[in-house]
């Protein structure tokens, strides 16, 4: 926590993948539950990921006061939306909550369509309330053929490997990044409709674990991406020997 200037940080014991990946996704529940239980007005920002979904799973409380705004697309080019596309209604439905949804698809086909898209009276609208967010939890991926972006279809083969030639290595809300956490150079980059989390200073908390996101892991802290961590204690002991 000190190393990286985290707000929040929750180390859960690692045992097989299976159990730590539970008991990550407990630990990521502790924390959401914390800022649910709040009575305060609240919006609470969400990606994606199954980590996180598994958090929410667990949840079985009302939040009334909470806004919910999801924070990236489930939808792609043709409007088929991925196995994780429910984490925000999840929460959503839940806890009794209000939700936005992004108004685009994940990736924009051209640049035209990316300005239509996003310059749109809604994407802005959906925009505002996410810059208002009083904290964000979000995944974060790898970069290789069990990434569930590639799995999903987000990504194509050489797409894959333009991105890992120009040195990325993982993804945070669908934007690919490199080892020092900047964006890649490349066409589906510019392309991305998602919420850049850096414009927030609110709690910007990962939910990631296992030993082949820690690179991911370790971008996305050194980027500024995330200021908080829900994390295995075997990778929270490597990243403090990075």
């Amino acid at each position: 926590q000190e190393k990286y200037r985290l707000i929040e940080c929750n180390i859960v014991p690692a045992f097989n993948e299976e159990s730590t990946l539970d008991s990550v996704s407990f630990g990521c529940y502790q924390l959401m539950a914390r800022y649910l239980h709040d009575d305060k007005e609240k919006i609470i920002g969400l990606g994606s990921g199954l980590t996180l979904k598994k958090a929410l799973q667990r949840i079985d409380f009302d939040s009334l006061n909470t806004r919910c705004v999801a924070l990236i697309s489930a939808m792609d080019a043709d409007g088929q939306c991925n196995y994780y596309d429910d984490v925000p209604l999840l929460l959503t439905s839940k806890i009794k909550a209000k939700y936005y949804q992004w108004p685009a698809p994940r990736y924009a086909q051209t640049q035209d369509e990316y300005d239509m898209w996003c310059t749109s009276r809604l994407f802005r609208s959906v925009s505002a309330v996410a810059r208002r967010a009083d904290v964000i939890f979000v995944g974060i991926g790898p970069l290789g053929t069990q990434s569930p972006i590639f799995k999903d279809g987000f990504i194509n083969q050489a797409q894959m490997d333009e991105l890992t030639a120009r040195g990325g290595i993982g993804e945070i809300m669908g934007r690919f990044i490199d080892a020092e956490g900047g964006v890649v150079e490349s066409e589906i980059n510019r392309m991305i409709t998602s919420y850049d989390i850096r414009q927030n200073q609110c709690p910007r908390i990962a939910v990631a674990c296992g030993e082949y996101k820690r690179p991911a892991i370790l971008a996305a802290l050194k980027g500024g991406w995330i200021n908080g961590l829900v994390t295995d204690e075997h990778t929270a002991r490597w990243l403090l020997t990075r």
